[in-house]
């Protein structure tokens, strides 16, 4: 009896221990799951990096410190109504070196 017993729990259990291993709550299905969970949860904190990465560089354009003279006119323009969809906004900067580039160039 015991000749049959003891192997037959052998198995049992080894197939319990195999089992495990592959579909239990820490197997490696669940493995898979939580690697793909991971992947997906990346993904989302890059975008939220990014987006909040944008707002930063928003946030120091605002800041009173180091105001923007572009910026503040682009804000009042969309604030009151003047800015259309379609509008360039150029910058004084490159307005000017546009200007400069324009009147240096030999004919």
């Amino acid at each position: 009896m015991i000749s049959v017993v003891l192997p037959a729990a052998a198995v049992c259990w080894a197939a319990t221990i195999i089992y495990s291993a592959v579909a239990g709550n820490a197997g490696y299905g669940a493995l898979a799951r939580l690697e793909a969970e991971v992947e997906t949860k990346a993904e989302k904190v890059d975008v939220l990096r990014a987006h909040r990465e944008t707002l930063q560089k928003r946030a120091d354009q605002l800041n009173s410190k180091s105001l923007d003279p572009d910026l503040v006119d682009e804000t009042i323009r969309t604030v009151l109504g003047y800015s259309h969809e379609g509008d360039v906004v150029i910058s004084r900067q490159a307005l000017a070196d546009a200007l400069r580039r324009q009147t240096d160039k030999p004919n």
